[in-house]
């Protein structure tokens, strides 16, 4: 993601601020430990934030961010980081050739999507079907949706509610390595699995 963690945060940062300088605004890294920028104006100007853990406030626009440690971070926006939902997370799982039946790599990662949708209780599944360029358009269609339908069975049995899973299958359209027609490419025999 490209777009600085402090988006979601400020707005409900500024909620939890109360009346003492509510519109103020801290740049916070990803995760990762990405950081990204954000500009923040009003009638008295502009200031874009570059630096992790820098806040800048609207009503004195034009003072340099000012740096804050974790402590004053966490006195402020610590329920609100509490608050957020946790990250998407995407897995790959690939197929043997011509079947629905996971390579034996795979298999051994399904329990570990499992715990993530398990962890979550109210989580969101994204399964997507795909297949390599062997074989007609209405073969890979079918086989990339008998994919995506058996990993939704298996997330399923093990707690995923029916309402909260979307299916879709591509065939052989938007692979992950592009390859002639024809062409066996097994990093193409997959679903993704995105849990929100």
């Amino acid at each position: 993601m490209n777009k600085p963690h402090v988006i979601a945060l400020a707005a409900v940062g500024l909620l939890l601020a109360g009346c003492a300088d509510a519109n103020r605004v801290v740049l916070m890294p990803d995760p990762d430990g990405h950081v990204g920028k954000v500009e923040v104006a009003s009638k008295a100007g502009s200031q874009t934030l570059t630096q992790p853990k820098t806040v800048v406030s609207a009503g004195s626009i034009t003072a340099a961010p000012k740096a804050l440690n974790d402590a004053e971070i966490d006195k402020t926006w610590g329920a609100a980081i509490a608050a957020q939902p946790p990250r998407p997370q995407t897995f790959t799982l690939y197929f043997i050739s011509g079947t629905a039946d996971l390579t034996a790599e795979s298999a051994t990662e399904l329990p570990a999507i499992i715990a993530v949708v398990t962890a979550r209780p109210h989580a969101r599944l994204i399964i997507a079907g795909h297949a390599d360029a062997v074989g007609s358009d209405e073969v890979n269609l079918r086989i990339s949706h008998q994919r995506a339908e058996k990993v939704r069975d298996s997330l399923m049995k093990a707690g995923a509610k029916p309402e909260a899973v979307d299916v879709s299958s591509h065939g052989k359209r938007n692979p992950l390595v592009p390859t002639a027609d024809g062409v066996s490419e097994p990093r193409n025999r997959r679903v993704s699995v995105t849990v929100q």
